[in-house]
């Protein structure tokens, strides 16, 4: 995975954490990505739920922010 990251910025894509919610043991997060041929950044959600030993044990993408606060609240 870190070779893709690697891969990713060596291309000029750039990914910055546009919000963060956490709550228990899950945490929301939102993602601004762009990239030079791209017209324009995007943002995308991501829910990722921790277990033992501060390991992610699933994540999930999320259409919205709403989306995403919805799998925290529930």
């Amino acid at each position: 995975m870190v070779d893709l990251l690697s891969s990713h910025s060596e291309n000029g894509r750039r990914f910055r954490v546009s919000e963060a919610v956490e709550q228990g043991a899950a945490v929301a997060l939102g993602l601004t990505i762009s990239q030079p041929d791209w017209s324009g950044p995007v943002e995308v959600f991501k829910v990722f739920t921790f277990g033992a030993r501060d390991r992610v044990v699933h994540m999930q993408d999320c259409d919205s922010c709403e989306s995403a606060l919805a799998i925290l609240a529930g």
